[in-house]
């Protein structure tokens, strides 16, 4: 008789699931809608489901910046300036702040 170790593929199937909080469920519908939307250049969508993202999780700031970048595709500049304070606000130090205030500066001047 030889013994073998566990294969990952032996291993029940209960240590893979865990139970989700119903928020996380939404957060991840949201986020593949968001992939799609983006890799489809849906600004329209992408800016509802962005807006979505930030209700649901309204210190996730990244999701501020997103949901200010898909406003700045459909226009709204000034919308997109505002929202965009908030995330330079909570992540002044981010990498991408710089550049930020740059695109928040030329849309302030675009209307």
């Amino acid at each position: 008789y030889r013994q073998r170790a566990l294969q990952q593929s032996d291993w029940p199937l209960s240590l893979f699931l865990q139970t989700a909080a119903p928020r996380d469920i939404v957060a991840r519908m949201l986020r593949n809608l968001k992939e799609i939307d983006r890799s489809q250049c849906d600004w329209a969508r992408l800016e509802r489901t962005q807006a979505r993202m930030v209700v649901l999780m309204p210190q996730a700031w990244d999701e501020h910046r997103d949901h200010a970048l898909a406003l700045a595709e459909l226009g709204q500049h000034r919308r997109a300036a505002a929202v965009l304070e908030t995330y330079l606000q909570q992540r002044p130090d981010a990498p991408d702040a710089l550049a930020l205030r740059r695109h928040q500066s030329a849309w302030l001047n675009l209307q």
